[in-house]
């Protein structure tokens, strides 16, 4: 618990100042952080007969977070078609050694589960209030995935997800939804000017978006047998299991913001 504290404390020092400042600052520490979690992604799906296309993975998810940092949707449809019909035509001509399409597939599936999103956080900062609307997304997330720990190890009975992550039960899940609610009732008001009852409703979409990211993760994991994504953080493992639930919530709540807010 100590190390899990102390890499978390770390990382709040660490992000801190770049989603303050905004601008390029964010902008890097954002290709840093999704450029680690989808090469953890890839290195997880690949096999010894399937082999995706991580380099054209990483540089199309950067053209995203670079497209919506520069307000320029024609960056962001350029990199989506050169992964498709890029990647498809580099696949036509390498040797036919194994599964071509399906390596082609990974590559899409990283892109698409990992770069979107880290794109939209970069929308998200970009948004009117948009400081406040990353702090209140990433306490949400991360005051869910405490809660349902904690609430987990003192009260955890009946499993929630077995299939895919044995640890995890309901009273847990409970717990950390109800955290996020908190969370959101309380700093949504002050902070993005929500009324409590809209507050409540981005509580209720973070809460599921973090722990159905979260158990996505450990679904990918458990089909390809490991525990952690990566050993990069001390007492959380890979960088991809420090950000797998803010992928999902980060989805929902920019939408939110943006129809809804």
């Amino acid at each position: 618990m100590l190390t899990r504290v102390t890499s978390a404390l770390l990382l709040i020092a660490l992000i801190a100042l770049p989603i303050w400042q905004g601008g390029l600052l964010f902008v890097a520490l954002v290709l840093l952080f999704g450029g680690l979690a989808l090469w953890e992604f890839y290195r997880l799906v690949e096999t010894e007969t399937g082999h995706s296309l991580a380099p054209l993975g990483m540089v199309v998810s950067g053209g995203l977070v670079l497209g919506a940092s520069w307000q320029r949707e024609d960056a962001v449809q350029l990199a989506i078609s050169g992964l498709v019909v890029g990647g498809l035509i580099w696949e036509l001509l390498l040797p036919f050694q194994h599964d071509r399409l399906r390596d082609w597939a990974m590559t899409l599936a990283g892109v698409l589960y990992i770069g979107w999103p880290m794109s939209l956080l970069v929308r998200l900062r970009g948004l009117p209030d948009g400081f406040w609307w990353i702090v209140v997304v990433i306490a949400a997330t991360s005051a869910c995935d405490s809660g349902a720990y904690l609430t987990g190890k003192r009260f955890g009975r009946r499993p929630f997800a077995p299939k895919y992550s044995p640890s995890k039960t309901w009273e847990g899940t409970l717990g950390g939804l109800g955290a996020a609610l908190l969370v959101t009732f309380l700093l949504g008001p002050p902070l993005v000017d929500l009324s409590p009852v809209r507050a409540l409703a981005l509580g209720a979409l973070i809460g599921p978006a973090a722990v159905l990211g979260d158990l996505a993760e450990s679904m990918i994991k458990r089909r390809v047998g490991v525990k952690d994504s990566g050993a990069l953080i001390p007492g959380h493992g890979g960088m991809l299991d420090r950000v797998d639930s803010l992928i999902f919530a980060v989805t929902v709540a920019y939408f939110f913001a943006l129809w809804g807010g």
